[in-house]
């Protein structure tokens, strides 16, 4: 009898310990799947463990949007400060697992498009990084508003894998040059007025799109006025012997060109601020590679313009 309770009391040890190490094993599975965050400070991937919460979730697609839904809220727990980037711009309801070919697709709104590339590159690695912690997926497939994501040649990005993504590529070339720029924005008088802009960029940028990317941007002052759309992209700029050749996309009949006057100032504002640049003699304008288009009655492009220091205001310049 006493021999009988010895080994039920043994047994009962044996098994106690064997669920201990097995909980103990599922809880290090668990602290092993983690979410990564882009910090934009350092740029660079920062992980944080999944909490308990996640590891309720049963069906594949729970887990992706449980997933989905904390990254596109920046929503992270870490106690170390992050500076975390904007809100990733992710379709409602969109997102979707193909089990075959183990890949989630994810779908961007337009507000995509608006990213620096910085941002763009950071969001996806966060997305690749985090999802490809699920056992059952090796890929995401990005796309924009339904339209599968290319590079700027055209070229389809297709599905990306943990292995595609360059860690070096989340750090940009170093900030090694300042430059003080000259651009021209609108006063309230309706003249130009030129706006002292410093900034520090890589040693391989080139001025001329530095200086249209400031007139973008708008001006430091309250009391100037852009000159172009916010939404204005620079396609390309090349200077080949005194001439800068720019080639931008906006769109013409935009609600910011009130009048013919508008536009007129667009076109000094750009080329007023480049001629300040003493290897731009001369500037020839073109709307996403079209060269003849009507941008206003009053001038075509191509036109090869010169500074017309008609447009500009008697007043000083502004730092």
């Amino acid at each position: 009898m006493r021999f009988q309770k010895i080994v039920y009391i043994f047994l009962c040890v044996v098994l106690a310990i064997s669920f201990v190490g097995c909980q103990k094993e599922s809880v290090n599975y668990n602290n092993e799947m983690q979410i990564y965050f882009f910090d934009a400070s350092k740029n660079e991937l920062v992980g944080e463990v999944l909490p308990l919460e996640f590891t309720k979730l049963h069906s594949e697609q729970e887990k992706v949007e449980y997933i989905i839904s904390r990254l596109k809220e920046n929503k992270t727990t870490l106690l170390t400060s992050l500076q975390l980037g904007p809100k990733m711009p992710i379709e409602n309801d969109t997102t979707s697992i193909n089990t075959k070919e183990r890949v989630v697709k994810v779908d961007f709104t337009s507000e995509y498009n608006e990213l620096t590339p910085q941002q763009k590159i950071g969001m996806r690695a966060s997305i690749v990084y985090s999802l490809t912690e699920l056992e059952f997926i090796d890929g995401v497939d990005f796309y924009v508003e339904q339209t599968p994501l290319s590079t700027a040649t055209g070229k389809l990005v297709g599905v990306v894998y943990r292995s595609d993504i360059n860690k070096d590529a989340l750090v940009p070339s170093p900030a090694t040059k300042p430059y003080v720029l000259n651009v021209y924005f609108a006063n309230k008088e309706g003249k130009l007025q030129k706006e002292m802009h410093s900034i520090i960029v890589s040693n391989s940028s080139k001025e001329e799109k530095l200086v249209i990317e400031e007139i973008i941007q708008g001006p430091k002052s309250d009391e100037l006025l852009p000159t172009v759309p916010k939404n204005t992209k620079v396609n390309t700029v090349d200077t080949l012997n005194g001439v800068c050749q720019i080639d931008l996309s906006f769109d013409p009949k935009d609600k910011f060109f009130k009048d013919d006057y508008t536009r007129t100032l667009m076109i000094y504002s750009i080329v007023n601020s480049l001629t300040e640049l003493p290897q731009v003699k001369k500037v020839i304008i073109s709307i996403d590679g079209q060269e003849e288009v009507a941008f206003t009655s009053g001038i075509d492009l191509p036109k090869t313009f010169e500074r017309s220091e008609r447009y500009i205001s008697e007043e000083n310049s502004t730092t």
